[in-house]
């Protein structure tokens, strides 16, 4: 899926005003679950299969290696977009929608497989 097809999906299921808009999304929601891969391998995997919008940006950040809970990674996207809990789980929700298109299943899994269950679950939610 490329940049334009992965924002505009975005764009549309969450209704967002603009595809900016649906860009930070995607890079807060992104940035964060890869802050939960538990070694550098895990965290390598999931960004080579994201598409190249995703990746660049990522690969430029230095490893974070979070240890976050449900509510932990909620807050921590709400405060990269600067919105409430209850909008941050909604967009970590359409986020994850489009990923789910955008990037192998086995890959999907596998990396949900490798991050702290509530959180897999909320995501898992997306499908």
């Amino acid at each position: 899926m490329n940049e334009r097809e992965f924002l505009g999906e975005l764009q549309t299921l969450a209704g967002l005003r603009s595809r900016e808009v649906a860009r930070r999304w995607a890079l807060a929601v992104v940035g964060a679950v890869a802050d939960l891969a538990p070694n550098s391998e895990t965290r390598r995997q999931f960004i080579t299969q994201l598409p190249q919008f995703l990746k660049a940006p990522l690969q430029a950040r230095a490893p974070r290696g979070l240890l976050m809970d449900q509510n932990a990674v909620i807050q921590h996207v709400g405060a990269a977009l600067d919105i409430h809990a209850r909008d941050a789980q909604q967009a970590m929700v359409a986020v994850w929608k489009v990923m789910r298109k955008a990037v192998s299943t086995g890959e999907i899994a596998d990396f949900e497989a490798r991050m702290p269950p509530d959180v897999a679950a909320l995501l898992r939610s997306a499908a």
